[in-house]
């Protein structure tokens, strides 16, 4: 049995209720998003897997990188050091 999901390689694109059957998947392969259609009495198109708006751990070469809607905020590299873009906040005792 194959099981063949409705795709895009179009950066940005979701699909609508219209494209998609009730519990239907639909995969944006550019964005690497997974896309089903639901319905709780209304239908809408819901991303799964989806947490805090763009957030985005992963690795790249050696280095553990934290991005937000594409910008890296956050770089642990091989060798312990961590490495933090913008603001810091810090609560309690630094010593």
């Amino acid at each position: 049995m194959t099981i063949k999901q409705k795709r895009s390689s179009v950066a940005g694109k979701v699909p609508t209720t219209g494209q998609l059957e009730l519990g239907e998947l639909a995969v944006n392969t550019f964005d690497g998003k997974l896309f089903l259609k639901k319905s709780d009495g209304t239908e809408e198109i819901v991303e799964v897997g989806a947490r805090w708006g763009d957030f985005i751990l992963g690795l790249v070469n050696t280095a553990l990188v934290f991005r937000w809607n594409g910008t890296e905020l956050m770089r642990l590299d091989s060798s312990g050091n961590l490495i933090l873009s913008g603001n810091v906040t810090a609560f309690g005792d630094l010593s």
